[in-house]
Formats: C-alpha cells, structure tokens, sequence
C-alpha cells in the first residue's frame, strides 16, 4: 500500500488487551487510515495476535510501529501481554521496521496540552482530532463497568499521539541547537 502523504511517517500503533488487541494506523497525527479491533480467542493467543500483526505490517508497510513501554509509570500488563509487547518489538525489527514504546506517563504528558490526563479525556480529545473515531468513542465507564473493548483502539491511537509529539519535541530541539551555534558563529 503507497503512502497517501510522502512526507507524514505511516504509524502502526498496537495496543494489547485481553480479547486480543486495538489498533491504529495512521499517517501523520491527522490521517487515520484504519483502526479496529483483532480478536485471538482461543489457544495460543500470542501466536495468534503476533499472525495478525504481521498481517497488518504486510497490508500497510508502517515506518514505525509503536507500542505501550510496560516497564513505565503507570503501567499494569500481566506477564502475557509484557511477552506479547516484546515480540511485536522483535517482530518489527525482522521486518526492518522501526519500534518505539511509550509508558501511560508518556501519553498523558503528551496530552497534557488539551487538558486531558484521563483514559476518557484522552480519548475524547483523540476522537476530536480523528473525527472518524467519535462514534467509537466509549461512554465513559463507571467503577463497576469492565473496560469497553473500543477503548483499546484510543489506547493504540494514544501511543501514535505520542510518537508524534516526541518526534515534534526532538525535531524543535535540534532545530534550537542547529540555531544556537548559528548565532554563535555570527
């Protein structure tokens, strides 16, 4: 598949869960190509999702695929889903795909802009960025309720958010060091 945008990074975002795993696609913070949710139900659910993850390499050839750093603040995967995590990592890297992890304090940071430090209120702000998202958008969950299963794919796409606002903040950073010694020399 050709990029709609040459210049915009296409991002596989992934986001594990217990049913199998949310997902995004994008390219650049404004173009949502695909998203949804795989099911792996049955033995080998790690097997199954990492078959369908590569599926989703092949179909969409992503620059970067991102991924939860379960090893951050804020993190609680149980020790399946940490395995899984890092064989997508693995996966990228046989497939000549970069991989990046962001911990849950990454993702708030980078919301923190739109005054959105909740699961919800991210997602809402992400569902008024990517419009195509807001009727998939959970209500938000009470204490009692377990977590909509459509919350994984604002997770997935959270991460996405996240590299975009890294790479945004090391790109403004080397343009400021390329601009210091400029003026340095003069």
């Amino acid at each position: 598949m050709s990029h709609i945008f040459q210049d915009e990074p296409r991002i596989l975002a992934v986001d594990p869960c217990p049913r199998g795993f949310g997902f995004a696609v994008l390219e650049g913070p404004k173009t949502l190509v695909d998203w949804g949710v795989k099911v792996a139900g049955g033995g080998n659910k790690n097997l199954r999702c990492l078959n369908q993850v590569a599926g989703l390499i092949a179909l969409y050839e992503p620059d970067v695929i991102v991924v939860e750093d379960y090893a951050g603040e804020g993190s609680r995967r149980c020790p399946r889903v940490r395995e899984l995590i890092d064989k997508i990592g693995e996966l990228a890297s046989r497939k000549n795909v970069m991989c990046r992890r962001y911990s849950r304090s990454d993702v708030r940071a980078s919301f923190k802009w739109f005054g959105a430090s909740t699961k919800h209120q991210i997602a809402t702000a992400i569902a008024e960025k990517l419009p195509d998202l807001a009727s998939w958008l959970p209500p938000l969950r009470k204490l009692w309720m377990p977590e909509d299963y459509r919350m994984n794919i604002f997770d997935a796409a959270s991460f996405a958010f996240a590299y975009f606002h890294s790479e945004n903040l090391r790109r403004n950073s080397a343009w400021e060091r390329t601009a210091r010694k400029e003026t340095a020399v003069l």
